[in-house]
């Protein structure tokens, strides 16, 4: 996924930065709470009225943001971290080489999980002092053995209650995961790309795959799926980024899927019977919101 085009800043009109239009008549339903969206070079919390509270542009090629506290974390190729309350950025973690980590992880223990392309090396570390609680080289490879290209070898990585890591090899569609050794312990091929893999508390994956998010059982079993197609009411495609909520329902967000007149939406929740709770539809050419997650933080299984 590459560079997103910028739109031209039009204040008159209402438009800001790479797209995006404020007000609340581009979101149908109302979410439950404050969602922290991302994409397009920005990355911006959008409340359950559909204003946008805030929003910091210039983000590049961004596809994940986590919020924190008053601290929003987001990644690019680098790692950054956002202070709310000042709007102060730094530099949190920068892999090396280029093509570094677009996906990472913080879980309810407080740590740090990111997936460096290029150097394939999955690493955990304690969030606020970064030492290392482990790491480990993964494989990119297809199932072919060839390997794909450095800027896809990864997408979101993600850990498990049970302390294993699901790592998307977004261009061999494969969903892998490992022990904290690195150590394989199972994987699954997807039909396109991978995006995100995220465990649920039954012991199956959701995996998003741009043109679906389907439920996989550890034996590789379909037993769930959401398709672009189940909703052809909102126009959906690339699906990427998940959350699935406790009750079930799930929050995906799309990449480039936005157009100028608003038409096409580029996040939704469902529930498990494919019903829409809303859907954000944001008027933008090819705008993105790769992930559109609560603001509250992640729910993990």
């Amino acid at each position: 996924m590459k560079r997103i085009a910028v739109m031209a800043v039009c204040a008159v009109t209402g438009l800001i930065a790479w797209g995006l239009e404020l007000g609340g008549d581009h979101l149908k339903g109302k979410p439950d709470g404050t969602l922290l969206a991302c994409g397009g070079g920005s990355v911006w919390l959008l409340d359950p009225d559909g204003k946008v509270s805030w929003k910091k542009d210039g983000c590049g090629n961004i596809h994940r943001a986590i919020k924190r506290g008053d601290k929003v974390y987001w990644s690019n190729g680098n790692l950054w971290v956002t202070d709310l309350p000042t709007g102060k950025t730094e530099l949190y973690y920068q892999p090396a080489p280029r093509e570094g980590t677009y996906g990472f992880d913080i879980t309810p223990e407080g740590n740090i999980v990111v997936a460096e392309n290029a150097t394939d090396f999955i690493t955990e570390m304690k969030l606020e002092t970064k030492a290392v609680v482990a790491k480990f080289k993964g494989d990119p490879s297809r199932a072919d053995g060839t390997t794909p290209p450095a800027h896809h070898h990864y997408r979101m990585v993600s850990k498990t209650a049970a302390g294993t890591y699901l790592v998307c090899c977004s261009g061999a569609n494969i969903v892998r995961e490992y022990d904290a050794a690195g150590k394989l312990i199972w994987e699954q091929l997807t039909p396109k790309l991978a995006f995100e893999a995220r465990r649920r508390a039954n012991g199956n994956t959701l995996i998003s795959h741009l043109d679906a998010v389907t439920e996989y059982t550890p034996d590789h079993r379909v037993v769930w799926r959401f398709a672009c197609t189940d909703v052809p009411e909102l126009k959906l495609d690339n699906l990427c980024g998940i959350f699935e909520k406790p009750n079930g329902n799930l929050v995906v967000g799309t990449y480039a899927n936005g157009v100028e007149d608003g038409s096409r939406a580029t996040g939704v929740e469902v529930t498990r019977d494919k019903k829409v709770i809303w859907s954000y539809c944001p008027a933008g050419k090819r705008l993105s919101t790769m992930t559109i997650l609560p603001a509250n933080g992640v729910t993990h299984q």
